[in-house]
């Protein structure tokens, strides 16, 4: 029995990954467009706010604690040194635990990293008690803040 691109099964199988792969980028795009309802929502909060970093072309990535083996923060800007062996970086936090639900969402703590040390550069109001209805302007404000004094 051949296998190959002559055999119908072989053709059929192709053409159902290739249904299959389509069905999944939908609902992937699907999903990620869906608005978090608040108040029962298990969607990690950080999702948001690394949206946000990435519409505003602020490099992001998941800062990891190997100590507590968990997502402690994210990481906007460059986390390695420039050119001139400096580091400059923001890391954003909240209680030093990003996994959270968005429904356990209580602000965001951003501090910015340089050689000369930490500045604090944005603190939700009420943190780590700000009201859950503050989450997307909250993040937002964030992000805001993060993009300035990365100089974006």
């Amino acid at each position: 029995m051949p296998d190959g691109p002559d055999d119908a099964l072989w053709e059929r199988g192709k053409n159902e990954m290739i249904a299959l792969a389509h069905d999944l980028d939908e609902l992937h795009a699907w999903v990620s467009a869906q608005d978090c309802l608040l108040k029962r929502c298990d969607c990690r909060a950080d999702r948001l706010l690394r949206q946000f970093l990435r519409e505003a072309r602020v490099p992001e990535c998941i800062g990891h604690s190997p100590k507590l083996g968990r997502a402690t923060s994210v990481i906007a800007g460059h986390f390695e040194p420039d050119l001139s062996g400096r580091g400059r970086y923001v890391l954003v936090d909240y209680r030093n635990n990003v996994e959270h639900a968005v429904r356990f969402h209580g602000g965001w703590r951003a501090r910015l990293i340089t050689d000369a040390g930490v500045e604090p550069i944005y603190t939700s109001h009420d943190y780590p008690h700000t009201p859950l209805g503050d989450f997307a302007s909250d993040t937002q404000d964030c992000v805001d803040a993060v993009a300035v004094a990365l100089g974006r």
